[in-house]
């Protein structure tokens, strides 16, 4: 039932990686491989957007929902 949930959520493309899996355990292990790699560029960006990021003038309220938007 988990094999048919997972291989039903995830895009066509990978249906045919994901087709001979007979176990949920494996189908996940093989989604993991697949996107576990790390954007470094992104992760970089992020950390000077939250670096730089300064309350200034705005409520608590704000900056949380600002930090929270990075």
């Amino acid at each position: 039932m988990i094999c048919s949930w997972i291989v039903n959520v995830i895009d066509s493309k990978l249906h045919t990686s994901m087709a001979y899996a007979e176990m949920a355990q494996a189908l996940w292990k093989n989604l993991s491989k697949g996107y576990a790699i790390a954007n470094t560029p992104k992760i970089q960006q992020l950390k000077i957007d939250l670096a730089s990021c300064k309350q200034g003038g705005s409520e608590v309220v704000e900056f949380y929902y600002k930090l929270m938007g990075i």
